[in-house]
């Protein structure tokens, strides 16, 4: 051990050079929009500069994400102090309104008061994926009225066959959908130029592929 240098020293130093980049990520639930990031985040493969932990929230209400993202937030500040974990740098919520209007404008205005980056989709997660196979503008009322546009879609690209239906707990859903990944970013950025979504309630519309090519950047983290 070099004169000087303590065993803290050291191990700081080594935790400082293994997280340089600390991503929290809370979801709703832990299926659809747990399992797809989770597969992209393995699928990436990150240096060790780079840390994300993914964190599903209970329920299906999205001022629920973002008070749990709160809660992991507080927790992290609290066992940094002591060593034991470095800092968030960047905090991410994603939910979609649920239509529930209220709880959604809520939530909003909750992740601003904290900076978190709310990533939300409109009417729900699964417009991200529609987004795979077709551009449009067409809002929706629910994820019920989005979900045949999305099963047509699929089965026309032949990730769904004749007589099933889509399948919200799919582990395999990131992998059916990722040779798509460029023409949804594509997708979702030409809808956010046509059709602003500055106050984030604009149907439909999404600022997932904002996440995605955050965490696709992090390969180039040095």
């Amino acid at each position: 051990m070099p004169r000087g240098t303590s065993t803290n020293d050291l191990k700081r130093r080594s935790a400082n050079h293994k997280s340089r980049n600390y991503l929290l990520i809370v979801v709703e639930g832990e299926e659809t929009e747990y399992n797809y990031f989770d597969s992209l985040k393995r699928e990436l493969k990150l240096p060790l500069t780079t840390t994300i932990k993914i964190a599903p929230s209970a329920g299906g209400d999205p001022l629920m994400v973002v008070n749990e993202a709160y809660k992991l937030y507080q927790e992290n500040q609290e066992k940094s102090k002591t060593g034991n974990t470095i800092k968030f740098d960047q905090v991410f919520c994603v939910f979609d309104d649920d239509n529930k209007p209220e709880k959604y404008k809520k939530a909003l205005t909750t992740a601003k008061k904290y900076n978190f980056t709310a990533i939300t989709s409109i009417p729900c997660f699964e417009f991200w994926f529609l987004l795979h196979y077709c551009y449009t503008t067409s809002p929706f009322s629910s994820y019920k009225e989005l979900c045949p546009k999305l099963e047509a879609e699929m089965r026309k690209a032949g990730i769904l066959k004749q007589g099933k239906n889509y399948d919200k707990s799919d582990k395999s859903l990131y992998e059916k959908l990722r040779r798509n990944q460029e023409t949804a970013i594509n997708n979702a950025i030409k809808l956010e130029n046509k059709h602003p979504n500055e106050d984030g309630c604009t149907n439909p519309s999404t600022k997932l592929h904002i996440l995605v090519q955050k965490l696709q950047d992090q390969k180039e983290f040095k």
